[in-house]
């Protein structure tokens, strides 16, 4: 049953990243804060920018370098697995909580996992690699995966994804305030994804639009620190 109250809600969405090299604790340490920071939705600042992955670090080294606080950050919005049968079990408990799992992995631990879960998680599988010709095995399953080799590509279009599976949630929601709440959701994702590769502006009008139909105070109102159709570097 849904909730009464959007102060109650909390994001159901969790990324599982399956990928050998990646998922050594000090390895790629920058991309993995990155990811979890964009992609976490709980107890955000009002400051966006304060999210910056920069600012991040920064305040790491210079506050006694504050290495808890980012390692919270990556176990609680990003789980990473050497693993394929830890990964396994892990996909399968969060979607047994209901939890909408969007999964990564590296092409060569792609091919051993995904003929597993392509039907659970299909069109929520995103194979990042070096080299995409070396992965033939992926072409079996196009209509399940998405494949990349570039790094902002992968994360800008893994928050967009998230935003539409918020923007889902909206309109399947009979509760309007969960429908609004569902709404900022995807609109702060979306906005993070077009601060990576300034793509799609269009994507953040159109939830901007929903939004103020829903709850047209919205269109005065600030977002996580700017207004409700700018982007969050303006100002």
């Amino acid at each position: 049953m849904e909730s009464s109250s959007s102060s109650s809600l909390k994001p159901d969405h969790v990324i599982i990243w399956l990928d050998k090299h990646m998922s050594v604790e000090r390895n790629n340490r920058t991309s993995k804060i990155d990811l979890a920071t964009n992609a976490t939705l709980d107890d955000v600042p009002s400051n966006e920018r304060s999210l910056d992955i920069d600012n991040l670090i920064a305040c790491a080294d210079e506050q006694c370098h504050n290495e808890q606080k980012l390692d919270a950050l990556l176990k609680t919005s990003l789980h990473m697995f050497t693993d394929k049968n830890e990964c396994l079990e892990s996909i399968q408990e969060h979607l047994a909580d209901n939890k909408r799992v969007f999964f990564i992995s590296s092409g060569s631990m792609g091919a051993l996992i995904v003929p597993d879960i392509h039907d659970l998680l299909s069109r929520f599988i995103y194979i990042f690699c070096g080299r995409i010709t070396k992965h033939d095995w992926a072409f079996d399953y196009t209509t399940d995966l998405l494949i990349f080799d570039h790094e902002t590509d992968l994360f800008a279009r893994l928050l967009r994804d998230i935003a539409k599976y918020y923007i889902s949630k909206s309109e399947k929601s009979s509760n309007q305030a969960n429908s609004i709440e569902y709404l900022k959701w995807a609109f702060r994702l979306a906005q993070r994804a077009n601060k990576l590769d300034q793509d799609d502006v269009k994507f953040i009008k159109t939830i901007e639009k929903h939004l103020i139909q829903l709850d047209p105070s919205q269109s005065n109102d600030n977002a996580d620190d700017c207004r409700i159709g700018q982007n969050a570097d303006e100002g």
